[in-house]
């Protein structure tokens, strides 16, 4: 429904539908595994992103800087669907107490780097808006 001219009751009723989460399938070429992601909600990405939010303070002032690799590690383990990183043979191969540390032994940087882009993709990052014009 792209209609401009969209009635209260139908934006309304729009919204009360809209709780499909989104999900893609990429594939990791190096290891040749298809890995199902799913979209995250703008409360789940700003909890991930203070996690992952290291702040200092120095002479009175207060520094922050966003740890890169944990935010993309946390953003994997929590929009995959599909394998499951927690996996109990996973955690023992791998020597891992973690969904999230199985990902950084197993996955390159590059390949953490794009993924944590491709989770953002689908959870509406880097989506255009469309201006209404009245």
């Amino acid at each position: 429904m792209e209609n401009q001219n969209m009635s209260e009751e139908q934006v309304l009723q729009q919204l009360l539908a809209a709780d499909s989460i989104p999900e893609r399938t990429v594939r990791i070429q190096r290891i040749g595994i298809p890995i199902t992601l799913r979209g995250l909600t703008g409360k789940e990405v700003y909890a991930l992103r203070e996690r992952a939010t290291e702040r200092r303070g120095k002479r009175g002032q207060e520094s922050e800087r966003i740890d890169d690799e944990q935010f993309n590690v946390s953003l994997i383990a929590t929009s995959t669907v599909t394998p499951n990183w927690g996996d109990p043979q996973l955690l023992a191969k791998y020597k891992a107490s973690s969904a999230e540390e199985v990902i950084k032994r197993i996955l390159l940087a590059g390949e953490l780097g794009s993924l944590g882009d491709a989770v953002l993709d689908i959870s509406g990052f880097n989506t255009e808006l469309e201006d209404v014009k009245n």
